[in-house]
C-alpha cells in the first residue's frame, strides 16, 4: 500500500462489524454495525449491516478492502465473503478484496508479521505464522463445536456451574454471583435458566455473560475465578497447541474482549509457566492493524 492510498480494513465479530477508512496508513473514518459473520447471521443480515459499515465510511467504490473474519477456515468461505463485500459495496473485480480469517488482523494490530494470536471474544480461536510460512490454527470451531475459554462459552458453563450448585442444595438462597446471573438472564430461580438457555439461541446474549463472570471474579468470587482459570487454560492449550507446529520462540497476541480481565491475566500467567515471555494485550481495536495487514497479503 502506498502512502497516498486508501484502503478500508473490517473487523468481522461474532457480536459487531468494524470499519475503518484508512488513508495513508492512518485511520480517517470509523464505521460500526452488527454482525456481518455469514456463518452467524443470515445473508441478508450479514449483508444488511455490512451496507451499514460501507455507509458510514461513505469511500469511493475503487478502494480496496482486507476483511478479517470468524469463520473464514477455508479458500470457499474467503471467496463467498469477498463476493458479499463487493455485491454491498460496489467495488469492482479489478480492485482487491481479501478476506481472512480475524486472528491475522489480531497478529497485525500488535505490529508483528509472524507469532501466534489469539482470539477471546463471544468465540475463540489460536492462529500462528513462523518465519518459514508455516502456518497452524487451534480452535475456531463455533459454539456447537468448541470456541473453548470464549465469552459464549464462559456464558454456558456458569448457567452449568449454578445449575450444579442448585442441584447440591435445593431450595438455598442464592449466593451474590448467583443472584448476579439471574438478573442478568431475567429469570427468577436457578431451575428457570434451563428453559432460558434453550430459548435465547443467540450466542451474544449468553456471551454477555460473561461480563458478570469476570467483574465478580475480578470481586474474588470463588466460583467465578474457578470459571476465569477454567477459561484461561482451554486458551492456554489453543496457544500451545499451535506453537508446537512452529519454529518458535513466538509472540503472543492476545485480542478479544476477554484479554483484558481476569481470563487475559491467567492466561499470560500460565504462558509464563510455559516459557512464553513475549506476550502482548492488544490496547488497540484489530481493524487497526488493517494496513500491516494488507501489506503482508498485497505487499
Amino acid at each position: 500500500m502506498t502512502h497516498s492510498s486508501e484502503l478500508i480494513g473490517l473487523d468481522i465479530g461474532g457480536s459487531t462489524t468494524r470499519g475503518v477508512l484508512f488513508r495513508g496508513g492512518q485511520a480517517v473514518r470509523h464505521s460500526r454495525a452488527p454482525s456481518a459473520n455469514i456463518q452467524n447471521v443470515s445473508p441478508e443480515a450479514a449483508a444488511a449491516a455490512l451496507r451499514e459499515v460501507f455507509r458510514g465510511l461513505a469511500a469511493e467504490p475503487s478502494v480496496p478492502v482486507v476483511a478479517g473474519a470468524g469463520g473464514v477456515d477455508t479458500p470457499a468461505d474467503a471467496a463467498r465473503l469477498e463476493a458479499l463485500i463487493r455485491s454491498v459495496s460496489g467495488v469492482s473485480s479489478e480492485v482487491p478484496v481479501t478476506a481472512v480469517h480475524d486472528t491475522r488482523l489480531i497478529l497485525a494490530a500488535g505490529g508483528h508479521t509472524t507469532g501466534i494470536a489469539v482470539i477471546a471474544g463471544t468465540g475463540s480461536v489460536a492462529w500462528g505464522i513462523d518465519c518459514t510460512g508455516c502456518e497452524r490454527r487451534a480452535g475456531g470451531w463455533g459454539y456447537l463445536l468448541g470456541d473453548e475459554g470464549s465469552g459464549y462459552w464462559l456464558g454456558r458453563e456458569t448457567v452449568r456451574a449454578v445449575l450444579r450448585a442448585n442441584q447440591r442444595e435445593p431450595g438455598a438462597a442464592p449466593d451474590p454471583f448467583t443472584r448476579a446471573v439471574l438478573l442478568h438472564t431475567g429469570v427468577p430461580s436457578a431451575v428457570d435458566l434451563i428453559a432460558a438457555f434453550h430459548d435465547r439461541p443467540e450466542r451474544s446474549f449468553w456471551a454477555s455473560l460473561s461480563r458478570t463472570v469476570v467483574e465478580y471474579a475480578a470481586g474474588g468470587d470463588d466460583t467465578a475465578l474457578d470459571l476465569t482459570h477454567r477459561a484461561a487454560d482451554e486458551l492456554h492449550a489453543l496457544v500451545m497447541t499451535v506453537a508446537e507446529h512452529l519454529d518458535g520462540p513466538l509472540p503472543v497476541v492476545l485480542g478479544g474482549g476477554l484479554a483484558r480481565t481476569p481470563v487475559g491475566d491467567r492466561l499470560k500467567e500460565l504462558l509464563a509457566e510455559s516459557d512464553v515471555s513475549d506476550v502482548t494485550v492488544l490496547d488497540q481495536e484489530p481493524v487497526l492493524g488493517a494496513p500491516v495487514l494488507a501489506q503482508a497479503v498485497w505487499g
